[in-house]
């Protein structure tokens, strides 16, 4: 699945993202068993420094007949429209697609989660810290608003490639100065010196995310989401607070 299946793989900066649907009722242990052989694949693969991510289910915990496995809406439609077959039986034809609704809440809720903690924020405020940690963590917190973006405007999913050149398209200002400089560091690691890093991050950070912030407090306050609506505005005003 994700970018190794579309071609846009980055051996810099892309997890390996595989999926593994599984035939039957879930059991309480498939979770710890699947965890278990991936740990050993790792083991005799010493030379993989990629993350490697399992979205593992079954038909019915996909489609939310059971409450079970681990296949978030935006991975269930990639999984529907871009993964190869690697093995076993193709049976995306009894899969249900996400609503454009159901990817937009899930991708807010995403980001506040993974993006809007205190010390997220701080990094806001501070983006050497960013900087500090590397290709990796500085490129997905650039690109992925712009890839949730792309995803509100077109109701689909694309890789980093994609999502870059849409944003950079539509936008301008420092903060698309920032996604295409981030998607080139992804093709081939940040300068050694962190000095240009931190600049652009300083120019475009906060306008990304405002930008991005922007456009799902309006999508979600139109589905009602009010209380998600909220939060999104309360993120906005910590990370420009002066």
């Amino acid at each position: 699945m994700g970018s190794l299946a579309r071609g846009s793989f980055s051996e810099v900066a892309s997890d390996i993202d595989i999926g593994i649907i599984l035939d039957g009722p879930l059991r309480p242990q498939d979770g710890s068993i699947i965890d278990s052989v991936l740990s050993k694949a790792l083991a005799r693969s010493a030379t993989v420094q990629n993350k490697v991510s399992i979205f593992w289910g079954s038909v019915d915990s996909i489609n939310g007949v059971v409450d079970a496995g681990r296949y978030p809406p935006f991975d269930r439609l990639d999984l529907i429209d871009h993964a190869l077959l690697l093995s076993g039986q193709d049976v995306r034809r009894n899969l249900i697609r996400p609503t454009k609704k159901e990817l937009e809440i899930s991708g807010a809720e995403f980001a506040l989660d993974l993006l809007g903690s205190d010390e997220r924020i701080e990094e806001f405020h501070n983006c050497s810290l960013v900087a500090s940690k590397g290709t990796v963590y500085v490129t997905k917190t650039v690109l992925f608003p712009a890839r949730f973006i792309y995803l509100e405007r077109t109701g689909e999913i694309a890789g980093n490639d994609v999502s870059f050149q849409y944003y950079v398209d539509h936008f301008s200002g420092h903060d698309a100065a920032l996604v295409q400089r981030a998607y080139l560091w992804r093709q081939e690691s940040l300068p050694e010196s962190s000095d240009e890093v931190v600049k652009l991050l300083n120019k475009g950070l906060v306008p990304l995310y405002c930008r991005f912030i922007d456009i799902y407090r309006d999508c979600l306050s139109h589905y009602g989401e009010g209380d998600l609506s909220h939060r999104l505005g309360s993120w906005r005003e910590a990370i420009t607070k002066e």
